[in-house]
């Protein structure tokens, strides 16, 4: 008989409106936790499901006569998938944590534990990958925060990863508020590492509402401002281009004075003066937007999740 994992885990199952894949998914992470954890819990973080998600999950449970701590955390309202999962993270006690984003079996059950025993090799942090099937918005989000992130900051599409608890101990003590796990999890200073996997199955997410969208709409650009330095590189492309006109125009009145060519009257020196108002401007936004990085690394915002109730599913 294979012997059991001693550590503790946590699983955080993150639910919005998943009743098409819910009752395959929590029976994999079930039959997985089961066959190689002797302690493990289910926390699963209910994100104001319209459907009939919590009933097929406690439907299952009294199906298979499930006796494993499961615990339900439901929402007061619609708050998006990172905000949910810092709640349940916020109760998980195991000595790992996995973070499940999305209940899309689109993965074999070996690989929760290849990211386990990865994760034993010394890495406080594991994701995995899906190879393909992201969306062009996704690839697009991922280009632009990979530019302005540093090279050890660069992220990617996960579909769930674990944590250790000390990773989890050292991104608390960084700040109250996470904005955006993977993000924080890649700045910590601790070591990670990601596992791609080909996606085998055919299983798709279907979930594409009009709050969810914005929800993370909003978060892309929160994400972008706060962890990268885009906007800081953008702006001093702009200040490069608008300095490179204005020495073009001083170029242009240097030869004007020594040669017979005589614009019109006035035209090079308003032109120069707006070249370099414009410069100048540019100069100013590349502080403006350095001090406000400088101000958003020293601190974040406090958390803000609320929970309506915390359900004990099992005994």
């Amino acid at each position: 008989m294979q012997e059991k994992e001693k550590n503790f885990v946590s699983c955080i199952l993150y639910l919005h409106n998943d009743a098409r894949n819910i009752r395959e998914f929590f029976h994999l992470i079930c039959n997985t936790m089961q066959e190689n954890f002797s302690k493990y819990e289910i926390i699963c973080v209910n994100d104001c499901c319209t459907d009939d998600t919590i009933e097929q999950i406690q439907a299952f449970i009294k199906e298979y006569n499930f006796h494993t701590m499961v615990s339900l955390i439901n929402l007061s309202f619609y708050q998006g998938v990172e905000t949910a999962m810092n709640a349940g993270r916020d109760l998980a006690v195991g000595d790992f944590i996995f973070e499940f984003d999305k209940c899309l079996p689109d993965f074999e059950p070996e690989l929760i534990m290849q990211i386990y025993r990865r994760a034993l090799e010394g890495f406080d942090v594991v994701a995995a990958a899906p190879k393909n099937g992201i969306s062009l918005s996704s690839k697009l989000f991922y280009l632009i925060y990979n530019l302005g992130a540093k090279k050890h900051g660069k992220i990617c599409q996960e579909r769930f990863r674990i944590i250790s608890r000390r990773a989890v101990n050292r991104v608390n003590q960084m700040n109250l508020y996470i904005p955006y796990r993977k993000a924080m999890y890649k700045n910590c200073g601790m070591k990670t590492d990601v596992i791609s996997y080909p996606n085998p199955f055919s299983a798709k997410d279907k979930r594409n509402n009009a709050e969810e969208r914005s929800t993370r709409s909003t978060l892309a650009v929160d994400t972008i401002i706060i962890f990268t330095n885009i906007l800081e590189k953008f702006s001093m492309l702009v200040s490069i281009i608008l300095f490179s006109f204005l020495m073009v125009m001083f170029g242009w009145i240097i030869y004007s004075v020594f040669s017979s060519v005589r614009p019109v009257e006035g035209w090079l020196s308003l032109m120069a003066l707006m070249s370099f108002g414009f410069f100048m401007l540019s100069v100013m936004l590349t502080l403006i937007f350095k001090y406000l990085s400088l101000i958003l690394n020293i601190t974040f915002r406090k958390q803000r999740y609320v929970i309506e109730g915390v359900e004990k599913l099992t005994k």
